[in-house]
């Protein structure tokens, strides 16, 4: 194994083993108890996604409208709110360690906030 998969395996354990993640498993095991539910929430997070990612002439508006309207009526309930906050929270972390690395190595990307 290099260096570079030892450490990134070092990583891997840091992040599972951290506060974040923990967070977020236990949030997401509530939520998978309850399948209508878990399926719900991930309706949206598909629709937020191809919103994101796909470029179809769609109104957008409408759309985020929707998503919008939805997730604040599901982030109502307690449990919901806890897990699309731990998740966020999990991203976040990720996002910054990427961050982290690109501009550690010099990786010539423009600044993308």
């Amino acid at each position: 194994m290099s260096f570079i998969d030892t450490c990134t395996q070092m990583l891997i354990s840091a992040v599972k083993n951290g506060s974040v993640y923990k967070q977020y498993c236990e949030a997401l095991e509530v939520v998978n108890k309850n399948p209508e539910l878990k399926r719900q929430i991930d309706e949206l997070r598909v629709l937020n996604y191809r919103i994101q990612t796909e470029s179809e002439e769609i109104n957008l508006y409408e759309v985020i409208d929707h998503v919008d309207e939805r997730m604040e009526e599901l982030c109502r309930i307690p449990e919901v709110n806890r897990f699309m906050e731990s998740e966020l929270a999990l991203c976040r972390q990720l996002q910054g360690i990427s961050t982290a690395i690109h501009q550690g190595i010099n990786l010539d990307v423009p600044d993308l906030s």
